[in-house]
């Protein structure tokens, strides 16, 4: 099982000459123009490009961008032209960079290949390392691979600030959401569970990235910590019923609850710090209930 190990301890000569060798392996030599038209399609690169690029080379990001739902940067996104992902509106923004993610407008990625367009297509991230790794691919790719060590550097640093004097216990927790679905250690939000030195419910059920966990089995299980969505409780629908459950009202009075808005654990970068310190700040509450 991964576990969080600290920033990188060789200093910051490493991580120049791996910026070096992203920006010459994607431009074909580190003075090469970086892009002028960014453009994202995805929510992802959304949050990437806003927060590395120049403003002047950002040519439209999608509306979710400019949602405080599911952006931690939303004020952002202010006056930058919004898409929808459809491939005509990315054409005529004539991109010389599309950031796109493997699983979203498909059509649109696939048409803007056949043309000839640039498109750096994103994964789901499952862990801090595939964070950083995007973070990195990002910044290399829109002309700014110093930017992009600066951000994993600030991110490492407030992750180990948070992750200070844990100790050995490791408290059990489990993100419960709408369906009661839960969240396992290979996704963001599940490692980040871990690295904060917690053991995962979803993990011990065999849930390794997204599952249902049955209220039954939560209940038995008794955990320390449950972590729940801020958007989830104030989405009224049949999906989000379960957690109003009795049940589970009654154990959020015998346990610490912790709420955690979304967007701080669905894309790589500094606000994943954010939710780490709302980890943090539940470890602490285990430790006060636990003392006598």
């Amino acid at each position: 099982m991964a576990r969080w190990s600290g920033a990188n301890g060789d200093g910051g000569s490493r991580m120049t000459v791996l910026a070096a060798f992203l920006a010459t392996s994607l431009f074909g030599h580190v003075g090469a123009a970086p892009p002028q038209r960014i453009v994202s399609i995805n929510i992802c690169g959304d949050l990437l490009a806003l927060s590395l690029a120049p403003r002047a080379h950002i040519a439209s990001v999608t509306f979710l961008a400019a949602d405080p739902i599911m952006s931690p940067i939303a004020h952002r996104a202010a006056g930058v032209t919004q898409n929808y992902g459809r491939a005509e509106e990315v054409l005529a923004l004539n991109p010389d960079l599309v950031l796109a993610g493997r699983y979203t407008a498909r059509a649109t990625v696939n048409l803007l290949k056949r043309l000839g367009y640039e498109v750096l297509e994103f994964d789901i991230a499952e862990s801090l390392d595939d964070a950083r790794a995007q973070i990195r691919r990002a910044a290399a790719a829109m002309g700014v691979p110093a930017a992009g060590e600066e951000m994993i550097a600030t991110l490492e640093g407030r992750i180990e600030i948070a992750t200070a004097g844990q100790g050995a216990s490791r408290p059990l927790a489990v993100v419960y959401g709408p369906n009661g679905f839960t969240l396992g250690p290979r996704s963001l939000s599940g490692s980040l569970v871990e690295i904060a030195g917690f053991d995962n419910l979803a993990e011990q059920a065999g849930i390794i990235r997204v599952g249902q966990l049955p209220l039954e089995q939560l209940l038995l299980a008794k955990p320390d910590v449950l972590l729940v969505e801020t958007e989830s409780l104030h989405a009224p629908s049949m999906a989000t019923q379960i957690l109003s459950h009795p049940a589970l009202r009654d154990l959020r009075d015998r346990i610490t609850v912790v709420e955690i808005p979304r967007p701080l654990w669905s894309c790589p970068g500094p606000w994943m710090a954010d939710a780490m310190d709302h980890l943090a700040a539940a470890r602490s509450a285990v430790r006060a209930r636990a003392a006598p």
